[in-house]
């Protein structure tokens, strides 16, 4: 049982790629859906989300026969006092015995939002094995509970299994759980090998960038330099809040979400791939889950000095300003070869989620 940070629909990566792939080998398994984080704001966008959510909620459920469940709980945000009463009093009882009945009882359970609501969760599920993944610095999130230190310290207390996606996370972590072990991204090379079977000789043109674009995480500065300075640039994913003005900029090609599995045809034509993060509280702790999946094509990838980043040697090249991106894809040309690439592809070979799971589960079955 996965207790998610996202939505199953929303940009496809670790929750769902790992809820699959237990699924997969056989094991009975339930996504249920975020929690949820903060207030919600109360726009149009947040209404038709909210009004979905109400609709799932209520229909009868059963379990599928390939694949994970996915469950949609309703609850209230883990934020003010009233919250988390009428979460526990009557929302998490209801929640705890129709997942039950997706998964039947004494479920093991990977964590991922450790909020109150989560805490919740975890003592109505009574489960026999509780791992947290941690992949976020969660109190680096703007609108967060104000007290989502204490609360993560003891979901850390709880836990039996504590993994990190990056050495920054493990690092802090580890001071509370001295056991945590590093879980970090993955990749399917087959899907994204194909990219970069005919690499450009020539200079870079298209720069690409797949992901989900926010005015926390996204270097829009970085991006609109890189399109003023005479690149086309690629975008496809969702977006939060983005910068206004910013799609409708000359050399600005956004494309919009698409599955995951389409990405490929998406950003066919792509010279290089851009990783624009800010570099905050927030995305210090990340290791990007599309890392290897830009590595996996061979082609070059530029991005900040994120120690996840940083600590790839020369494998991905660095800027730390919008001018220093612009110089190092204008240089790469002459900085790339065919040994540089293939040692990209190599390095995504050894990162896959076959592998990433296989070491979780053995994680798993080792306190079970």
């Amino acid at each position: 049982m996965l207790l998610a940070g996202i939505r199953w629909d929303f940009l496809w990566q670790r929750h769902q790629i790992l809820a699959t792939l237990f699924a997969r080998a056989g094991y009975p398994t339930v996504f249920v859906e975020t929690t949820g984080l903060r207030n919600p704001r109360p726009d149009p966008e947040f209404l038709a989300k909210a009004a979905s959510r109400l609709r799932r909620a209520f229909r009868r459920r059963k379990a599928p026969s390939c694949g994970p469940a996915v469950y949609p709980p309703l609850v209230a945000p883990p934020t003010l006092r009233i919250f988390r009463a009428l979460n526990r009093r009557l929302l998490i009882p209801r929640a705890a015995r129709e997942i039950l009945s997706l998964s039947g009882p004494d479920p093991v359970v990977l964590a991922y939002p450790p909020t109150q609501t989560t805490l919740d969760l975890l003592r109505a599920l009574r489960p026999r094995l509780v791992l947290y993944d941690c992949s976020e610095e969660y109190t680096g999130m703007p609108g967060v509970p104000g007290d989502m230190e204490e609360t993560e310290r003891r979901l850390l207390e709880r836990a039996d299994l504590v993994s990190c996606t990056s050495e920054t996370l493990l690092e802090r972590i580890r001071r509370v759980r001295p056991d945590a072990f590093l879980s970090g991204p993955g990749v399917d090379p087959e899907l994204f090998e194909p990219l970069g079977r005919n690499p450009s000789s020539g200079e870079v043109r298209t720069v690409g960038y797949f992901g989900h674009l926010s005015r926390e995480r996204t270097d829009f500065a970085a991006l609109r330099r890189i399109a003023a300075a005479g690149f086309r640039v690629r975008l496809v994913g969702g977006l939060g809040e983005v910068e206004r003005g910013f799609l409708e900029e000359p050399g600005i090609d956004y494309r919009g979400e698409v599955p995951h599995r389409e990405l490929p045809e998406a950003l066919a034509g792509v010279d290089a791939f851009v990783l624009p993060y800010l570099v905050n509280r927030l995305t210090r702790g990340i290791a990007p889950a599309k890392l290897y999946e830009c590595l996996a094509t061979g082609l070059p990838v530029v991005g900040p000095p994120l120690p996840a980043l940083a600590g790839l040697g020369g494998h991905v090249y660095l800027a730390e300003s919008p001018e220093e991106y612009v110089a190092v894809l204008r240089e790469l040309p002459g900085l790339e070869s065919e040994e540089r690439r293939r040692a990209r592809m190599d390095l995504a070979r050894r990162n896959t989620w076959e592998r990433r799971f296989a070491e979780l589960e053995a994680a798993l079955w080792s306190r079970l």
